[in-house]
């Protein structure tokens, strides 16, 4: 009784060997080309830096327009209001003037 060996050519097949490499090279070419190009690759890097730049800038004008407006609130809220600001106000609301303004009437569309 001898003992048979059975060997597994399988291995041995070049084959096998593409295949593996081929699909090694679909995976790398894969997550290479979105670590780039995808929604967060590197090539969207200066977008987004753009769209921050923008951002602050924005933010900036705004915190410039609300410190304006905390002023104007707090010498309505004072003890003492200041009379012009008044006068403006009521101007603007009531549209109220006096004998001897002069009016420039503008189209506003």
């Amino acid at each position: 009784m001898g003992l048979k060996l059975r060997v597994n050519k399988s291995h041995n097949n070049p084959l096998n060997y593409f295949g593996s490499f081929v699909i090694l090279g679909t995976l790398v070419a894969f997550f290479g080309f979105h670590s780039l190009a995808g929604e967060r690759g590197l090539l969207v890097l200066d977008n987004l830096d753009r769209k921050i730049a923008s951002a602050q800038e924005h933010l900036y004008l705004l915190e410039k327009k609300n410190a304006e407006i905390e002023a104007r609130i707090v010498l309505i809220s004072s003890d003492l209001i200041d009379k012009d600001l008044l006068e403006e106000m009521v101007r603007r609301e009531l549209g109220l003037f006096a004998e001897n303004d002069i009016l420039v009437l503008t189209n506003k569309n």
